[in-house]
């Protein structure tokens, strides 16, 4: 008996395959974002009698985070993986950004597959015959690959988007034959033809009309997934191999170039590294970023030694994703501050009042920070440096006292930006 992972599980192709997988007396874990279809798999699983084979993990595979808490429940529930089945992908007509701050096509048809695949290689190293296939669409594609701006944040187009997180998964598949620790996984790339899948997407109306053409003459999915449960069966010698359903392509041209593909790996790595290490919720984190470089009052709440808030208004600077403010030496919010340090910023926007993010972290004072800290935010706030400013504004003059930075990292965000 096999253990198989397939992401995508739940619509389309992954279910298909994880239903023939099932039924021919494999374990195999489904991951997708939908819980109500997870359940509605399991229970169709169950009543065939398959129900102790049959796993569900619910992720939203378009968050770095979701797609590491994903592998870490997969850890859980098997010590080694078989096959790891990669499907899951989403159509946007609309450029979409992601709680992390990547672009939602980029994030899930490309960034989660890095993610699965190399997070995942110790459990796949675990088997005796590992092998990742991962569904793409190799072979022609007329898109290309936009270096300097992944994300398509300049003329974004759905299509654009899908045709370049083609190209970045056939160098994907060559970066891990280069760059893994593995010298047992096989990774294939497949393009399994047009297939009338579920084509989960948000369209436009002339995406709408294209893609019910496309349905009317694709084949079925039962069909479509024969190339994928035949790489199952036997997957490839090769460390890397590229398949036009049962045809193998030649891993030759710009599509599979191993400088191409070191490029991309190291480009990966980096944004991984850049993205924010804080769990968000309703806010995107270049949105979030652009609202605390503008000259919006924050409001910051302590901890009062009875437990009750104590709230006041502050100038806030951004440092990456660390936020800074002042405090009076001997004040009520330095006093709250030392004795407890969790602390809470919450900025709303003037332009969109029903906007607002809340920065919940633990304050950090920066004594070494503060004179500076102090002349930045009157520059931000008033255009003038706070010697200049207490000079022209006498009722400043009340806030000459000893001051001090305090710098939050934040550890969880939540609001609507």
């Amino acid at each position: 008996m096999q253990k198989i992972v397939v992401t995508g599980g739940t619509d389309g192709m992954g279910r298909a395959v994880a239903l023939a997988r099932l039924e021919r007396g494999d374990e195999v874990v489904v991951v997708g974002r939908n819980a109500q279809k997870g359940a509605a798999l399991l229970h169709r699983v169950a009543r065939a009698g398959l129900a102790g084979r049959a796993h569900f993990v619910h992720a939203d595979l378009s968050l770095v985070t979701g797609t590491g808490a994903a592998i870490e429940e997969i850890r859980a529930l098997v010590p080694a993986v078989d096959a790891l089945v990669l499907c899951a992908r989403h159509f946007r007509s609309t450029r979409a950004v992601t709680a992390e701050g990547f672009e939602s096509t980029f994030a899930l048809f490309y960034l989660s597959r890095f993610v699965m695949s190399h997070g995942m290689t110790d459990l796949l190293d675990a088997a005796d015959a590992p092998v990742v296939v991962n569904v793409c669409g190799p072979g022609a594609n007329p898109g290309r690959i936009h270096w300097p701006d992944l994300g398509l944040e300049h003329g974004y187009d759905g299509m654009a988007a899908q045709l370049q997180g083609g190209l970045l998964n056939d160098l994907l598949g060559v970066g891990y034959a280069r760059s893994s620790s593995s010298r047992k996984v096989r990774y294939v790339l497949l393009n399994p033809g047009a297939v009338a899948t579920s084509f989960s997407g948000e369209y436009d109306p002339a995406t709408a009309a294209q893609v019910e053409a496309l349905r009317a003459t694709a084949m079925p999915v039962e069909e479509g997934i024969a190339p994928i449960l035949a790489l199952l069966e036997r997957p490839p010698a090769a460390p890397v191999s590229a398949w036009m359903r049962d045809r193998p392509i030649p891993l030759t041209g710009p599509a599979f170039d191993g400088a191409a593909a070191d490029r991309l790996h190291a480009e990966t790595e980096r944004l991984l590294g850049a993205r924010p290490r804080y769990v968000t919720s309703g806010v995107t984190a270049e949105r979030l970023r652009a609202v605390l470089d503008s000259p919006v009052f924050a409001t910051v709440a302590t901890v009062q030694p009875d437990g009750t808030p104590q709230q006041s208004v502050v100038w806030v600077e951004r440092d990456g994703d660390d936020v800074l403010f002042m405090v009076g030496v001997g004040s009520r919010k330095e006093r709250n501050l030392r004795r407890d340090p969790r602390v809470s910023v919450l900025v709303c926007p003037p332009e969109a009042p029903y906007g607002y993010a809340a920065i919940r972290g633990r304050a950090v004072f920066e004594p070494a920070l503060s004179e500076r800290l102090r002349d930045d935010l009157a520059v931000k706030y008033v255009g003038r440096t706070y010697a200049e400013h207490v000079e022209r504004t006498p009722e400043a003059r009340a806030g000459l006292g000893e001051v001090v930075a305090v710098r939050v990292t934040p550890e969880r965000i939540a609001g609507r930006l």
